[in-house]
């Protein structure tokens, strides 16, 4: 039943198979550089190498935007997601992936009356911007410095055709795994707090985590889709739009491969951040948007008289129109799944002000005067609660969140031996797992309890003062080490 699930999932990564693979080889394959079949084989290598070995960065930030925790709502949200996408993709429009996962997500919010992380969705939002505006700026330097090596050069065509066939086939396969590795957030996202699969072990030679099984399958999914249906978006990418030279068509690829491993590369993110610079967001940018981008770069370059601006102007109106579509299907979808299929789309969490509760408020530096008329009370949603809050204190919003999680009524019970048989033992450090044991089966009613008591020991005690990335980073490890706990010590029956 649980696999049942998934298959919204799977069909979200065939939508994406279908839509973005065009946006890395429909330049290629529509300027006859390469078949469409030898493209299909590189992106299927390639995107499910991304998928499975980088493609956690970008699900983290995703799942900070909202995390849906029951199966039926992930199930939902993906489906509401793959529709959008369907629908658009028939019309032969590249559409953007990220911003229908996003759409479906915020949907879930509204429906179960959660609140949407702005600053997660500000950090998303404004990262398609900037991977347009990137992927311009570096794809017409590139064309421009290709250009002037090109008028030197007295390479012969036929050996300047076979080396930009070479360059296509190379820097497809490097945009095919940033592709997987940026946007298999999108496909199983919403799948990773509620995995079904454990961790096992390949031999003693790998460990493969829930996760990346999860990402396996998402990759598979995406295979399929590029093998039968990528072909008409491809040709929206490389013809209508603009009509691309195999130079350039290289071109705009390189650009696009360049911006896509730039914010899915944990790998570069750990280095900038080990150097002291400022770090690129991990975050599920848009292919299409970016290809887009690097297109409408190059044609500026050449002056801009030959981009069709009516073609540009439908994919734009797609980027507006896919996340609002994505929305309204994920909110009527999650009420039939709920209503008339009885599938349990989000967990039923409440909020309370009790003695306890308002004790803690008061130790985290809050005024609780202004908590008079709350005092006793029992919230069923956080929506609720922060509406209430907000009309009647002077709290900011961080102040009002940090109420709210207080407030939560989250009952778990330690169970050391549940995390083993999952094998999600290994993702803690020795120290960790064994303060974890050293609690096994003490009950908790609220999630800051369990936080609280763990922090007794140095090993998991967040970072207070704040000097840079390094500590940002140190911390939202240790809170993701946290919502393991959360979501595998929960006790529905408890909470009712």
């Amino acid at each position: 039943m649980i696999f049942i699930y998934l298959l919204s999932g799977l069909f979200l990564g065939w939508s994406l198979g279908a839509n973005d693979t065009g946006n890395i080889f429909g330049a290629a394959v529509e300027t006859r550089m390469l078949k469409f079949k030898s493209a299909a084989l590189i992106a299927a290598i390639f995107i499910a190498l991304g998928a499975i070995l980088e493609g956690s960065g970008p699900s983290g930030t995703l799942g900070r935007l909202g995390s849906v925790d029951a199966l039926g709502g992930a199930f939902t949200v993906a489906l509401a997601a793959a529709i959008t996408i369907t629908v658009i993709v028939r019309i032969g429009i590249p559409v953007s992936t990220s911003q229908t996962i996003v759409g479906a997500i915020i949907g879930w919010n509204y429906f179960s009356g959660r609140l949407t992380d702005y600053r997660s969705l500000l950090t998303i939002a404004s990262s398609w911007v900037i991977a347009f505006v990137l992927s311009a700026v570096i794809a017409a330097t590139l064309f421009y410095a290709f250009r002037g090596k090109i008028n030197r050069s007295k390479t012969h065509l036929l050996e300047q055709d076979f080396y930009t066939r070479m360059g296509l086939v190379l820097v497809g396969a490097f945009g095919a795994y940033s592709l997987g590795a940026n946007n298999i957030a999108n496909v199983v996202g919403v799948f990773v707090p509620v995995t079904p699969f454990k961790d096992f072990s390949l031999g003693g030679l790998y460990e493969l985590d829930g996760v990346q099984q999860l990402y396996i399958l998402g990759a598979i999914s995406i295979v399929v889709g590029i093998y039968t249906y990528s072909h008409k978006v491809m040709r929206t990418v490389g013809k209508d739009l603009f009509k691309l030279s195999p130079i350039t068509a290289l071109i705009a690829l390189l650009a696009e491969a360049i911006v896509l491993f730039l914010f899915a590369s944990r790998g570069l993110y750990n280095l900038l951040l080990s150097l002291g610079l400022p770090t690129i967001p991990l975050v599920p940018v848009s292919s299409t948007q970016v290809i887009v981008g690097a297109v409408v770069g190059i044609g500026l370059a050449k002056g801009g008289k030959n981009i069709r601006y009516n073609i540009l102007g439908k994919i734009s109106l797609a980027w507006v129109a896919a996340p609002v579509i994505a929305f309204m299907i994920s909110f009527v979808a999650l009420y039939i799944i709920q209503n008339v299929f009885e599938q349990t789309v989000k967990q039923n969490i409440s909020f309370i002000f009790d003695r306890q509760t308002i004790t803690r408020i008061e130790h985290n530096g809050f005024d609780s005067k202004y908590l008079s008329t709350d005092n006793g009370r029992t919230f069923s949603s956080e929506r609720e609660l922060y509406n209430e809050l907000k009309t009647n204190s002077r709290f900011t919003r961080p102040e009002l969140l940090d109420i709210i999680y207080t407030t939560e009524i989250y009952p778990m019970k330690v169970n050391t031996t549940l995390l083993q048989e999952k094998g999600l033992n290994k993702r803690f450090t020795e120290e960790q797992w064994e303060v974890l044991q050293n609690l096994n089966d003490k009950e908790f009613r609220h999630k800051w309890q369990l936080a609280t008591e763990l922090a007794k020991d140095n090993c998991w005690k967040p970072r207070r003062m704040i000097a840079g990335e390094a500590d940002k980073n140190y911390n939202r490890t240790l809170s993701a080490k946290l919502d393991i706990l959360y979501r595998s010590f929960y006790r529905e029956k408890a909470a009712k």
